[in-house]
């Protein structure tokens, strides 16, 4: 008998020990979390480059990107409520993103960076969103995203360089067809009219 009130009696105490350290635990948090609401993640004057005129047809064909773009420079100079709500938006847009890529746009080289794009979005969202906020995480994962953004716009402008390019050499080989064609004609018809 005598053991049984001695182990209900530890096992009370233990529980009271550790409800105790519970408090002070939340204490503590509390006071981590004010300071990280006025920071201010990311960098304020980010910039995005700019499309070549080529791409930038191709790009209004593909709305969802300017969504994207806005999202990405909105989480920029962002407090810590702006980049958890502005993270989920920019999960969904990315979502949507890959989704509806334009057939031209459809490559491997460009997929590849939607893939790393969004997985950018993703970890914003995961950073931003745990109990215990990392500031230095979500800062790093901004300047990733900032940073994948900024590679899948060159990308795409080099999938248009490179078209254009191509489609100049093409054309520079049909003119040079052309006139191969003309000349053994031209010749043809010469050797015709020598053999009347």
């Amino acid at each position: 008998m005598k053991r049984e009130l001695f182990f209900f009696a530890g096992i009370g105490l233990l529980f009271f020990v550790l409800s105790c350290g519970d408090t002070q635990t939340l204490e503590t948090q509390a006071i981590i979390k004010k300071p990280v609401s006025s920071k201010l993640f990311g960098e304020s004057n980010t910039t995005l480059p700019v499309f070549s005129s080529s791409a930038a047809n191709y790009i209004d064909q593909w709305p969802v990107f300017e969504d994207v773009t806005t999202e990405v420079l909105a989480i920029n100079g962002a407090s810590l409520k702006t980049v958890q709500q502005r993270s989920a938006l920019l999960v969904s847009r990315m979502d949507s993103l890959t989704k509806k890529i334009p057939d031209t746009l459809r490559t491997q080289a460009i997929s590849s960076r939607l893939i790393v794009t969004t997985t950018r979005a993703a970890i914003i969202k995961q950073e931003a969103n745990k109990g215990r906020v990392d500031t230095l995480a979500i800062q790093v994962a901004i300047l990733e995203m900032n940073t994948a953004t900024a590679n899948l716009i060159i990308q795409i402008n080099e999938k248009f360089e490179k078209d254009t390019e191509d489609n100049k050499v093409k054309n520079n080989e049909q003119k040079e067809m052309d006139l191969r064609k003309k000349r053994l004609d031209s010749i043809y018809k010469a050797s015709v009219n020598k053999s009347k």
